[in-house]
């Protein structure tokens, strides 16, 4: 469980000598906490014990102060758990162990791509505290910082949690406060420090395995090793882990049918798809195959289309494998000085990232595919085709939709004999994409971590203490995807498609001849679908000679790909002692230092997705570079192309600390820093203080108040972008997130007053936190703007004519008139901004009792909980105009806004029975309910049946607490063994319905259901 700080007083004895045995921790701690951690117990066989004391923690002081022998003042909300926590709790992953915290919100890990603020880093992980965003949690280890993730919240700035050498981790502990004046940049929400094992004898081996329905399981293995000698010590860890995959298809309750949960992955631009013949452009139809494949015959607005679930071609969990190598170096050099260095090398791959077979049409095709000039911007498929000359002969007659007053006639086929608009399409859907065997489009991610860090830290004679430190930190992403060639795809449908067919048309017309020689068509219709590529229901209109060829396939369906890199290096040195200036609880001790960081991003792109190289629909195959209309933004029917960047800042910094012991009962801390980016970004200086008073012997009060900061990061600042995909007035669209040069820092105050209690076998705490910030960097909401264009939704008034909202029109691209947003609306264009204010406050509880002899053990009661009492976010303006007012946050799903998921309630309970060598622990996870905020999912007659009519889905709008039992049992065996069972979800409780693309909140709920887990553990 996590353990609040002891706060009872010491003697100054007591002190020293805890402090000479570990007398160098003081700057690696990532907390204001001294705390004696055993990361091993006692077991019921001596041979055991003996072994268990070989790799037992010494008592280590960490203060989160750079004052050498700051007592245990308890001043700040600190809490820990340790090794021996962990294997209790049946060995979490570093994702449920974060999921998991109380003070945590919005944690990343899970799969989540229909989210931009999780799209692209499937492989990686992180801790968001308070739900102030992961990348205003500082992430340390060894009380070091370390490289960001260069995907991770599309460059925001956030450390890899699933880079850390779980293996080698003797404790984590968590700062839950504000921290900038004591580490800098990023610590706005608090600190998580992951600490390595000390003093380890021997050697280690574990293995694991996870068995998830559904899925072939998740296991792995890791090894530590560890050797003690009189002037220093050694530790070298190795872990593996591997993850498999779980498709969205092996859950009933992601699987829903539309009008149950028409957001959970059902989309209107499909294959099959939509036609309207040139000869009567005013009526148009679905394929009628769509009801047979497993499609919802169904409407956008008056346009017939063919609903279809794309979601189970995606994953809940991607398969992945990563791998972490761990090893540092202590030695004494002399009897005053030491030396520190530690290494790790992460790799994490995640080789066969699923998602749908391919994406919707958002762009359009230009002038020079368009076989006349009233044909531009349109998908256009000739009489010639043999898709449609097999569809006429198939279906003597269609049944057409007028587009205008959605009365419904039938009509003789030969109506297509001109040829026919594809509309409300993409290449690939129910089907599969033949590229890949009839399955998801695969991409891929990949992630490489590299640090280094080396510490040299002394006493000079007068007895004043030093240290100096350098970190060299790395992270290197790849990841790749698919999209489709907007004017390929158009040839392709007039049968001017493939590698070997000549359409450069630098003249007029195009050269080649449709569907001859090396020219081949693209078939839009049903008969190219051998089956859905789901539930593998045969197609009986399949006609393999009708299939589309693979070779033309991989003329048009290119390869995205982009390599992001980020580095850090860290220079410090710090002073520390005592002045002659005593006060009745002892001499007041100070300490000062400076800190140099030098941060770098570097963004590269293959050619095709290069926007230097191809920015325009018509740059690749036609060679234009000036972009106009919904031409710009790359040559690819959704996803855009990214420009290279190759940024880097540099931070100094000056900071110092006085720790005054009032009295014997009194201690208070004072610390200052002041950092300078330079240039744009400009400097800020950051105070805090906190206090402690025993006021008995079983109680404590503390306090806390400070301002702390944090800078824009590097992928923040350059001119490049991401392309995310969200939900717009109910259809998904893509969005391009700029960066912004013009980003100032965040700053806030924190405040926090707590009071600490430790009666007999009774410990606990309850702490205020207060966090108010301005100028919090943010992605401009989405939900936000798209509702100030059309404040009544797709069907109501908006304001596309009023010159006041011009310049929002203008971040929209349209393929048609503003005013049809549902089928018009191409793409959305924000920005990295300095954002509205945040107030975020509430309370935070830990207690914890022990119930001695109870059935010849221990029985202990526990819990922690967070309690969130305001989360309000100030108005937002984009253009001049107000896009969101000032709301409050708490227990609102917060979906394209600037906030994550904030359950007002989130805790776990326990109850632990501990005997000999027997541990038996069963936990309460609880996450309160939510409400969804959305309009429009929920209004009157928002979707429409096969018929037309309107209807009403209220379902989801409050989204249901949730609640998890788990259940883990530990025993020492002989021969040095451990052996443990995890059972996760003890009930089989699926995740809470949430109105979203997998059917549930991936930042909150978990998809797995009940896990079983066992593991090993054998010492040397």
């Amino acid at each position: 469980m996590l353990r609040p700080r002891e706060d009872g007083r010491r003697s100054k004895n007591k002190r020293g000598r805890e402090l000479q045995m570990n007398r160098t921790s003081f700057l690696r701690g990532g907390s204001s906490l001294a705390l004696a951690i055993a990361l091993t117990s006692g077991v019921a066989h001596a041979q055991q014990r003996s072994n268990e004391s070989s790799t037992q923690v010494d008592e280590v002081i960490v203060t989160g102060s750079f004052i050498r022998g700051t007592p245990e003042d308890a001043a700040l909300p600190v809490e820990v758990i340790g090794a021996e926590e962990l294997q209790k709790r049946g060995s979490p992953s570093t994702v449920e162990l974060l999921k998991a915290l109380s003070v945590s919100n919005g944690v990343l890990g899970d799969t989540n791509q229909f989210d931009s603020r999780a799209q692209g880093s499937e492989g990686s992980g992180s801790v968001n505290l308070r739900g102030l965003g992961s990348q205003r949690t500082l992430v340390l280890m060894n009380g070091r910082r370390l490289a960001i993730n260069p995907f991770g919240q599309a460059g925001a700035g956030i450390v890899d949690t699933n880079i850390i050498p779980a293996a080698a981790i003797g404790r984590l502990e968590v700062l839950k406060d504000g921290a900038a004046a004591t580490y800098g940049s990023d610590a706005i929400a608090g600190v998580v420090n992951f600490i390595t094992k000390k003093n380890v004898n021997g050697l280690e081996v574990a293995g694991d395995y996870r068995h998830i329905k559904g899925s072939d399981g998740d296991y792995g293995l890791n090894a530590t090793w560890g050797k003690t000698w009189d002037n220093g010590n050694i530790l070298v860890s190795a872990g593996w882990q591997h993850r498999s995959k779980l498709s969205i298809a092996e859950r009933d309750w992601a699987n829903t049918p539309y009008l149950t949960n028409p957001e959970a992955g059902w989309s209107a631009a499909g294959n099959p798809s939509s036609f309207i013949p040139l000869a009567s452009t005013t009526s148009g139809m679905r394929d009628p195959a769509c009801a047979g494949l497993g499609g919802y015959p169904g409407f956008s607005g008056l346009t017939p289309v063919c609903y279809w679930h794309y979601t189970p071609f995606d994953n809940l969990v991607e398969k992945s494998d990563a791998v972490q190598i761990y090893g540092e170096i202590n030695a004494d050099l002399s009897a005053k000085t030491k030396f520190h260095v530690e290494v790790l090398y992460a790799h994490t791959d995640v080789p066969e990232w699923n998602t749908s077979p391919s994406y919707a049409a958002l762009a359009v095709p230009t002038a020079e595919v368009a076989p006349a000039a009233a044909l531009a911007g349109r998908y256009f498929v000739p009489a010639s085709n043999p898709g449609l000359i097999a569809f006429m002969a198939a279906n003597p007659t269609v049944q057409l939709t007028n587009l205008v007053t959605g009365a419904t006639s039938t009509s003789p086929s030969a109506i297509f004999a001109g040829g026919a608009l594809n509309v409300a399409n993409r290449p690939f859907g129910i089907g599969g994409n033949p590229k890949f065997g009839y399955g998801p489009s695969i991409g891929a991610r990949a992630f490489d971590a590299f640090r280094v860090s080396a510490d040299l830290k002394g006493e000079f004679d007068n007895g004043i203490g030093w240290e100096m430190a350098l970190t060299y930190s790395q992270e290197v992403g790849i990841r790749t995807g698919y999209d489709t060639l907007v004017n390929r795809f158009a040839l392709a449908l007039q049968g001017l498609g493939g590698p070997n067919c000549d359409t450069n048309p630098s003249m007029p017309g195009i050269q080649g001849t449709p569907g001859q020689g090396g020219c081949m068509y693209y078939n839009p219709f049903s008969s190219a679908i051998p089956s859905n590529a789901i539930s593998g229901v045969a197609n009986p209109g399949f006609n393999s000679a009708l299939a589309n060829n693979k070779d033309l396939v991989d003329w048009f369906f290119k390869k995205l790909s982009t390599k992001q890199s980020s580095r850090l290096f860290v220079g410090e040195a710090v002073l520390n002692g005592k002045t002659n200036i005593s006060l009745p609880g002892g001499d007041i001790a100070w300490a000062a230092g400076a800190q140099y960081r030098r941060s770098f991003f570097k963004a590269d792109y293959n050619d095709i997705s290069n926007a230097l190289i191809n920015p325009c629909v018509n740059t690749p195959d036609f060679g234009v570079t000036t972009c106009t209309g919904s031409a710009r933004n790359g040559p690819f029917m959704f996803l855009g192309v990214g420009t290279p960047s190759d940024n880097q800042s540099d931070v100094i910094a000056g900071f110092g600390e006085l720790s005054l012991p009032i009295t014997e009962t009194v201690q208070a801390q004072l610390a200052a820093r002041y950092e300078t980016y330079g240039g744009a970004i400009g400097s800020t200086f950051n105070p805090k203080a906190s206090i402690r008073w025993q006021a008995t012997p079983w109680m404590a009060l503390r306090a806390s108040a400070g301002s702390t900061f944090r800078g824009p990061p590097d992928p923040l600042t350059t001119t490049t972008s991401v392309t995310s995909l969200q939900g717009i007035l109910g259809v998904f669209r893509a969005v391009d997130i700029f960066s912004n040069p013009n980003l100032k820092p965040e700053k806030a105050k924190t405040y926090n007053f707590g009071l600490l209690f430790n009666v007999g076998d009774f410990k606990g705490s309850v702490d205020y936190f207060m966090f108010d910030f301005d100028n919090p960097i943010v992605a401009e909401p989405v939900a936000g703007i798209t509702n100030a264009l059309y404040p009544n939704g797709a069907a109501g008034a908006n304001n596309c004519a009023n010159p006041a909202y011009a310049a929002l029109v203008a971040r929209f691209t349209f393929n048609g008139a503003c005013a049809t947003p549902t089928t018009s609306i191409a793409r959305l264009k924000t920005f990295y901004v300095n954002g509205a204010s945040v107030k975020n406050s509430g309370f935070d509880f830990n207690a914890e009792y022990r119930f001695r002899g109870v059935m010849g053990g221990d029985l202990t009661l526990g819990g922690t909980a967070t309690y969130v009492q305001k989360y309000e976010v100030g108005e937002s303006q984009v253009e001049g105009i107000t896009v969101e007012k000032a709301f409050d946050a708490v227990g609102l799903l917060n979906y394209q806004t600037t906030v994550v998921p904030i359950p007002q309630w989130k805790g776990d309970v326990f109850a632990e029975w501990n005997t000999g060598p027997h541990n038996l622990r069963l936990s309460v996870h609880y996450i309160d309910g939510y409400t969804d905020q959305r309009i429009a999912p929920f209004a009157t007659n928002a979707y429409k049946d096969t018929t037309g009519a309107g209807v009403t889905i209220s379902a989801g709008k409050q989204i249901k607490a949730q609640v998890l039992t788990n259940l883990a049992y530990r025993v020492f065996l002989p021969w040095d063994t451990t052996a443990t069972v995890a059972i996760t979800n003890l009930f089989d409780k699926d995740p809470s319905y949430a109105r979203l693309d997998l059917g549930y909140d991936p930042f909150t709920g978990d998809p797995l259901g009940r896990t079983y887990k066992f593991g090993l553990r054998k010492k040397f």
